[in-house]
């Protein structure tokens, strides 16, 4: 459990460390980080499953700016290893994961504000020529702020939060049933988000497409996604195709 605990807060660690993010953006989805969570605590279905539930809500979200409605760095891996140790549910979990990442926009902020500080002592060894260590100011301090704000979190609720779930069922049942209807109802908050991009001329017309194969011919998600993957593939090439025919044309003229 201890072996556990070490690698789901280096999990949640790497998730909002920004270094791990120029390698991957994935890092910002609770799909992902919750996943491996799953892994690590010997359960990948479970997790992916949870992970995915959390995700939905922010299938949809922009950090515009820096500014952030909720924190899926911290909903993900913390929310995924809360579910899967203390046995919630998929949509309790979903309700619970969104409400630690709106909780955690507080440890974000102190994130970012933290990491300021570094970048003043960096100024300081840049003026004195010293380039390793501004390398390190960059990379090492922010790494452990990270630790400090997410992977002790993420540690403890592995180690002590299976009592979770039994203090979770304490509460009235017309609670219990609450966070079942809210958990069931976040994703479609995600989905509507992720409309106001589809909601264009060009990309509507694969939004209904999607619908149809799912309500009229019974595909899964796979299926569609490997029809999605083709139809992007062929529209992808026949525009670059496109492209390519009219700057002839132009050089041509």
């Amino acid at each position: 459990m201890v072996f556990s605990a070490i690698l789901v807060a280096l999990i949640a660690t790497l998730s909002t460390w920004w270094f791990s993010h120029t390698i991957t953006r994935t890092w910002l989805y609770p799909l992902w980080s919750g996943f491996l969570v799953g892994l690590v605590m010997g359960r990948p279905l479970e997790g992916m499953m949870i992970a995915a539930a959390i995700n939905l809500p922010y299938v949809g979200f922009i950090t515009a700016g820096g500014s952030m409605p909720g924190n899926p760095m911290f909903a993900g891996p913390v929310g995924t290893a809360l579910a899967l140790v203390s046995g919630m549910n998929i949509h309790t979990a979903t309700t619970v994961g969104v409400i630690l990442g709106s909780v955690a926009i507080l440890s974000w902020n102190a994130y970012m504000t933290t990491n300021a500080l570094w970048v003043h002592v960096a100024d300081k060894y840049a003026a004195q020529g010293n380039l390793k260590m501004v390398r390190v100011m960059n990379y090492v301090p922010s790494f452990f702020v990270s630790f400090i704000l997410n992977g002790v979190p993420a540690f403890l609720v592995v180690m002590y939060g299976q009592n979770f779930g039994t203090w979770l069922q304490s509460f009235p049942q017309s609670i219990i049933n609450a966070f079942g209807v809210v958990g069931a109802l976040i994703p479609a908050l995600g989905i509507g988000m992720l409309l106001n991009y589809l909601g264009k001329k060009k990309l509507i017309a694969f939004f209904f497409a999607g619908f149809f194969l799912t309500i009229y011919l019974k595909l899964d998600t796979m299926a569609i996604a490997v029809i999605a993957a083709i139809f992007g593939t062929v529209v992808y090439f026949f525009n670059n195709k496109n492209i390519s025919g009219g700057e002839k044309v132009k050089e041509a003229i």
